[in-house]
């Protein structure tokens, strides 16, 4: 069988789910091709996996800083407050200006290697606009849970879209999803009201990481609760308020009975860090989170889909500090839960934060209800099975 995988042209939309979902794909026999722009090709080539160029795809960020698409309000000053995202601005980026190209590209591509499936990545919708106008199965793999796919405002742009290919309006708002939708947290994530009646839920592996453990790391103290704090590799690139948060952050930690470990971000030499300093901090600009995840007591995160999976699936708890995308949205369902807390962070003192710190760390209840969402995580099947279930989608 032919599988197509489609994605946004950004690796951390490949990175959590798609990758591993096509090599599981090919492990098990099919002939697997992913479908993405340019700029990531190569990210899909290391892996050994066929990579299809989509010519006219670009990561949003570029269509942003081209002035095809306004920027959300306030985004210049993320780090600062905590940026929302909004309905009206999901629809127009990712199911108007982000699909359509891509599904132009993937009806050519499909003319000549006819793939017999298309998965498309949950915030990808030109994989979902070609299969509908192909007439094949097609199903979603979702690695943004909470982001608002049901709203008004994207079911009617759905249709817009689906007006330019010539498909028929869906009154569904959940059409895209509703034949497969592959979840990579348990179903109690979910809200009520975002839970399918066909959906399914697996466990992705440990991604393969890079060497063992920092020795520097292993060597910290173990008298005292550990806590990771990172607020995503791409921190630097953000405003200076980022890098006041992070101050803040370093200066809390510095001053609660903790161990504490700081991912300053991709490229930020800690060496160079010209923020405060704390005995009991160490900073790093890269840290393998999912391997200390596992011996950590705290999760201080931007609260992005990844990181929470893999701290719930190592039943952690955490303080969510988020910063712009669905990362608020992650963060108040985690509250919801009991899982953690949040704090926006326009927000953010050495008070409030030290506050919310003790609270979780304290209240065992917090990693009580960790360890439950992660025993439930741990009972989920594997990507084979993801495979199966998606393969007998053709009949």
């Amino acid at each position: 069988m032919r599988i197509l995988i489609t994605a946004q042209a950004s690796y951390s939309h490949l990175a959590p789910l798609v990758l591993p979902v096509a090599e599981a794909a090919q492990r098990a026999g099919h002939e697997v091709a992913v479908a993405t722009g340019p700029d990531v090709v190569e990210h899909i080539e290391k892996r050994g996996l066929t990579a299809f160029t989509l010519p006219a795809v670009k990561a949003l960020g570029e269509v942003l800083q081209g002035g095809a698409l306004q920027r959300p309000i306030g985004m210049e000053q993320v780090g600062s407050v905590t940026i929302e995202l909004q309905p009206e601005f999901f629809a127009a980026a990712f199911v108007g200006l982000l699909a359509a190209p891509c599904a132009r590209d993937l009806l050519d591509l499909a003319r000549e290697w006819q793939p017999d499936l298309i998965l498309h990545e949950s915030t990808e919708y030109g994989g979902y606009l070609a299969a509908e106008r192909l007439g094949i199965p097609h199903g979603a793999l979702d690695i943004a849970p909470m982001a608002p796919y049901a709203h008004p405002v994207v079911t009617e742009e759905l249709n817009r879209q689906r007006a330019e290919f010539d498909l028929e309006p869906v009154s569904d708002p959940w059409h895209p999803f509703r034949a497969f939708r592959a979840g990579v947290v348990p179903e109690d994530f979910y809200p009520t009201d975002s839970r399918l009646p066909g959906a399914r839920h697996y466990r992705v592996p440990a991604q393969k990481t890079r060497g063992t453990l920092d020795p520097d790391i292993a060597r910290l103290p173990t008298d005292r609760p550990l806590v990771l704090a990172t607020l995503g590799s791409n921190v630097p690139r953000f405003s200076d308020g980022a890098t006041a948060l992070l101050q803040t952050i370093i200066e809390t930690l510095g001053e609660l009975p903790v161990t504490g470990v700081v991912a300053l971000g991709a490229d930020r030499d800690p060496q160079l860090w010209e923020g405060s300093r704390a005995d009991n901090v160490h900073l790093t600009s890269f840290v393998q989170q999912e391997l200390l995840l596992q011996s950590s007591d705290l999760f201080l995160t931007h609260a992005g889909f990844n990181g929470t999976r893999e701290a719930l699936t190592a039943g952690v708890p955490m303080v969510a500090v988020p910063l712009f995308a669905e990362q608020s949205q992650n963060a108040g369902r985690l509250q919801e839960l009991g899982v953690g807390t949040r704090l926006k962070a326009q927000d953010v003192t050495r008070e409030a934060l030290s506050a919310a710190l003790r609270t979780v760390l304290e209240d065992r209840s917090y990693r009580s209800r960790a360890q439950g969402l992660q025993r439930r995580a741990h009972a989920l099947p594997d990507l084979d099975r993801l495979v199966e279930d998606a393969a007998a989608l053709v009949s």
